[in-house]
């Protein structure tokens, strides 16, 4: 074995029988069949883990395999007990650890090599990130001079197909046959076309298996056809290679050079193997780069300081850096799995499978099964177990939403599937019976728009409002080592949800934005499982683990279960609104799906008239169950405005409100307009220049007494009752808790003379934060002579910003003749994830007098036995401790941080969700009447204090408590609406204040309710209800 400075020497103690055994040596010493398939069924993990769904419990049925595999625990096992106690770095050898790891290592690279029948003049190597990571690798190892010619499947998966165009390759689509195979005949005539083509390589690239329909591809004729033109030829093995034989090398007595010149394989799509890594096994001589993709450590022969000298050996040279060494050796294990199986045993069942399904379904007219079952293939198996499909309507011929199916699956069956077009496209629309002017008009569609700021809008995904219109289908396959019992119920489940599905979508709510669907009771994740519930005591690792009742309940009862709730459905008369009007009529011509409204009509009798959007691909003797109109046909034919049907609608009324003139905007008898800030804060007066890259920005929290929501189980928002914080004090007394005050004799707040951090500083505020901030402190009277202002320090970039804003209005506030003092407080609920104990040094910095408030309130609520909402108990206790300390420290006026946003999402939220007109008051005293609540940032934009933030590097605490941060949040859904209108609207938070004006300008909250609109009816004429 060829050695670079001894870095191989351990290859030599590989035991020579293992390097002789052939192919088929590992089949011979199997145990029975049967028994096999049965232990690793039994030893997935997570097999009949159970969850609360939105119809009970159920046990989950992972049928996703095309996705990603699912654990094994006898592989586990052996890796923890065998494998990590001997757990070294492979950059030595010189170490009984490190020995016995390298050692592991290569022979799970030999077990590959072995199974793949890779020879003398095949790599091996591991790469990252599946079959993305062997195509990346490839590419940059063929040092390309010119962009080739690169021909790909139908089939083809983003992963084989995006690296190729992004180097400017030109791509040519080989198309499908009548029966749905890959035409070669067609490849044959295009290669001879090419055959003079010097400067340009000529590739091949296919897919060995559809991840879509897992069609399988004639992997041995196309190599003979590209080796014939002179050409390359690759396969992606990601879907296929758990199932089918993976051979580099194939003897054939009918043709040859069909040998492969690369393979890319994704082992975590094996049984057992989640936690490996991505395989690339290629031809030797393609590594015309002679630097690999990632140099580092255990990439290199010799570095000095001028030069450096990479390894002749290809495999050690390309998996520079620490490589993922039990996941290699995990690879190794699943391959040896597979093998032990057996090929032919693999694809027996699979064909099996496949007749089983296509009997079953053959007979459910709604049911379309997408691509060719008739496939010709040269060893007689046509395709794999994988199964996409559309649930059609019958009445309205359009199609129930992919995810929707998907959901309802999980819901009722616990059947794990996919929903969406899986990552593959271009097949997908094909299928789907798209052209590319079509697939492009969707795609403007479905794009965010442009103007939007991603960052600070906190956007996790692209896309519109239209998400929901995203074509695509369900998938799921039958695993092989399945029973027939859970075979027979995926089967049904198909059936019945193909059959009924529809009668449960009134009960069920989508997202346009997400293109998510939930069952109206059940939209919480009430199973999430946190990683910051973890703790770690005198005990070790605790964690909260969740309970479920005695659970033993048959396929054959949940069938019958799910039949029962599917014909009590038209029972349920469930309130939808209508829907249609969320597309407009663009959107609404390419709607393809039946919504809940429409599926709540054709419940009640009333058919609304419709039609689907696209026409799935038909192919020649396949039987068409029905006639449904394609998504090329002239729309102006089509009566798509769902408006039309609303003469047969029940119970409508539509209210026209006359329009009414908002009270102008009010000033103080200062014009806000003459202000100018020139007061000297004190030292390095200038503002600050510093390029760095500014903190992260926390959001900060929402502390407020009347805006406290929780979410009940029937997900509607509910404010809280509780105004005063007397049961918040209550519940805090026997609870340890640390206060630390930091004074100052310093009534003037000055900032100590040996700060010279430029961020450890007061600064001026700009013009277009303090200005506004002015405008709403004497709108509102906020702050009076004599009052002692306490200000509520979270550590968010809007707190510290009102900080600086108080701090330059004490010295505005002078020249008025209004004296006040401020100081500063911060409640520490002991949250993992939440410190913001650095503010006690930075007011320190600054000369504030300062209070830290420490509270275990995160493990109070976990050891509540009901806490609904974390949020909500966290504000009711932090509010606990802001008004004692107010009391203690003799301050009349607490001093919140929210903004003009946060009072515009709060009014949408309290109109939405409660049915109040209401929002955060400006203003107000509480219950007791011995403290007023100010805000006096609530003329102020986010965007602006964001900016202040930003320029001056103030010294922002990040918040990231998972009970905070729980996606999707209501108020996160408000901001992106207020967003998208802003985009249109660019004066709509100007129209929002003046028209929220009569709200925030309340002095008493809890006004809107029920309780004190009788209290005030009560009172006599002329007296003014406070």
């Amino acid at each position: 074995m060829d050695a670079f400075g001894g870095r191989k020497f351990h290859g030599s103690f590989i035991n020579e029988d293992f390097k002789t055994k052939s192919p088929d040596s590992c089949e011979t010493n199997r145990t029975d069949d049967n028994a096999i398939l049965q232990y690793i069924n039994n030893n997935v993990i997570g097999k009949d883990k159970l969850f609360n769904g939105a119809f009970g419990d159920r046990r989950v049925l992972y049928c996703d395999y095309t996705a990603s595999g699912r654990s094994l625990k006898f592989i586990e096992d052996y890796i923890s007990e065998n494998v990590l106690p001997h757990y070294g770095n492979t950059h030595t050898s010189t170490s009984i650890t490190s020995l016995q790891t390298s050692m592991f290592r290569q022979e799970s690279r030999d077990l590959i090599r072995q199974t793949v029948n890779a020879q003398e003049h095949d790599a091996v190597i591991f790469t990252s990130n599946g079959c993305t990571g062997a195509v990346h690798k490839l590419l940059h190892a063929l040092n390309l001079k010119a962009p080739p010619i690169v021909f790909v499947s139908p089939y083809e998966h983003h992963s084989n197909l995006l690296p190729w165009k992004e180097i400017g390759s030109k791509i040519v689509w080989s198309r499908e046959s009548e029966n749905g195979s890959i035409d070669l005949e067609h490849i044959e005539t295009l290669l001879k076309s090419l055959s003079m083509e010097k400067e340009r390589p000529i590739l091949g690239c296919f897919a060995a298996a559809s991840n879509v329909t897992g069609h399988l591809v004639d992997v041995d004729s196309i190599s003979h056809l590209f080796h014939k033109y002179n050409g390359f030829v690759f396969f992606d093995y990601a879907t296929a290679g758990p199932y089918v034989e993976i051979n580099m090398n194939p003897s054939s007595n009918t043709k040859s050079n069909v040998y492969k010149d690369a393979i890319f394989i994704s082992p975590h799509k094996f049984v057992g193997g989640p936690q490996t890594p991505g395989i690339l096994v290629a031809k030797k001589n393609l590594f015309a780069n002679p630097i690999p993709s990632r140099g580092g450590g255990g990439s290199v022969f010799f570095v000095t300081e001028s030069s450096h000298r990479y390894l002749k050996d290809i495999e050690m040279r390309e998996e520079g850096g620490t490589p993922a060494i039990i996941e290699s050796i995990r690879a190794g294990l699943v391959f040896q799995l597979k093998d032990t199986v057996g090929i032919k045993n693999i694809a027996a069942r699979d064909q099996q499978l496949i007749k089983l399904a296509e009997r079953s379904w053959s007979s459910t007219q709604n049911l379309v099964v997408l691509g060719n079952k008739n496939t010709i293939h040269a060893n007689g198996n046509n395709k794999l177990p994988i199964f996409s499909f559309l649930i059609k309507h019958k009445d309205s011929q359009r199609f129930l939403h992919h995810n929707y199916v998907s959901v309802l699956l999980n819901d009722l069956f616990g059947i794990q599937s996919r929903g969406g077009c899986a990552c593959a496209g271009p097949y997908a629309q094909q299928l789907l019976g798209m052209d590319e002017d079509v697939a492009l008009q969707i795609e403007s569609l479905l794009l965010e728009d442009q103007r939007l700021d991603r960052h600070h809008l906190r956007r996790h995904r692209e896309h519109s409002d239209k998400e929901i219109l995203r074509p695509g289908f369900t998938r799921l396959n039958l695993p092989y080592f399945f029973t027939d019992e859970e075979i027979e119920f995926v089967i049904e489940a198909v059936k019945m949800i193909a059959d009924k599905g529809w009668k449960l979508l009134p009960q069920y709510l989508f997202d346009p934005e997400t293109g998510e669907w939930k069952h109206k009771d059940h939209k919480v994740f009430k199973d999430r499982k946190w990683l910051g519930s973890i703790k770690y005591t005198e005990e070790g690792m605790t964690y909260s683990k969740s309970s479920y009742s005695a659970y033993n309940k048959t396929y054959k009862e949940l069938l019958k279960e799910a039949d029962s709730l599917f014909e009590k459905a038209h029972k349920m008369n469930c309130k939808c609104g209508d829907q249609t009007v969320l597309f407009g009529e663009e959107g609404e011509r390419f709607r393809w799906f039946l919504l809940p409204c429409e599926a709540q009509d054709y419940l009640n009798g009333i058919k609304p008239l419709s039609s689907t959007g696209y026409t799935p691909k038909f192919y020649p003797g396949q039987p068409v169950k029905q006639s449904v109109p394609g998504i090329n046909r002239k729309f102006e034919d089509i009566n798509r405005h769902y408006c039309t049907c609303m003469p047969y609608r029940e119970n409508i009324s539509v209210r026209v409100p006359l329009p009414r003139e908002s009270p102008p905007l009010t000033n103080g008898t200062m014009d806000a307009n003459d202000i100018q800030i020139t007061h000297n804060l004190g030292p390095g007066e200038q503002s600050s220049n510093n390029k760095n890259d500014p903190p992260e920005i926390a959001r900060e929290e929402e502390l407020s007494e009347e805006m406290e929501e929780k979410l009940t189980i029937n997900g509607h928002l509910e404010a809280s009752s509780t105004d005063d914080g007397e049961t918040c004090t209550l519940l805090c007394k026997p609870v340890p808790k640390r206060t630390l005050n930091l004074t100052t004799d310093d009534s003037s707040n000055s900032p100590t003379e040996e700060n010279k951090d430029n961020s450890l500083r007061f600064h001026n505020p700009p013009k277009d934060i303090f200005k506004p901030a002015v405008e709403g402190i004497e709108d509102f009277q906020m702050i009076e002579d004599g009052d002692r202002v306490l200000i509520c320090l979270s550590g968010g970039k809007d707190s510290l910003s009102m900080l600086h804003i108080i701090r330059q209005y004490q010295f505005y506030a002078k020249g008025k003749n209004i004296f006040f003092q401020f100081g500063a407080m911060t409640v520490d609920p002991q949250s993992a994830g939440y410190d913001p104990s650095p503010l006690i040094g930075y007011c320190k910095s600054l000369g504030v007098e300062y209070h830290y408030e420490e509270q275990d309130i995160i493990g109070m609520a976990s050891n509540l036995p009901v806490c609904e909402s974390i949020c909500s108990f966290c504000s009711r206790m932090k509010r606990g401790r802001i008004y004692a300390c107010a009391r203690r420290e003799k301050y009349n006026v607490i001093a919140l941080g929210q903004h003009l946003d946060d009072i515009a999402e709060s009014f949408l939220m309290s109109t939405f969700h409660n049915g109040y007109l209401r929002s955060m008051k400006a203003n107000y005293k509480v219950t007791e009447g011995d403290l007023r609540v100010v805000r006096p940032l609530i003329y102020v934009r986010e965007k602006n204090l964001r900016a202040f933030a930003e320029k001056v590097r103030l010294p922002v605490i990040p918040e990231n408590c998972p009970a905070c941060f729980e996606a999707p949040k209501e108020r996160h859904r408000m901001k992106q609406l207020l967003a998208h209108q802003e985009v249109l609207f660019p004066n709509l938070f100007q129209s929002l204040r003046s028209a929220l004006h009569p709200l925030i300008s309340k002095s008493k909250t809890g006004m809107e309710k029920k309780s004190f609109l009788e209290e005030e009816e009560k009172a006599e004429p002329g007296e003014e209800f406070m």
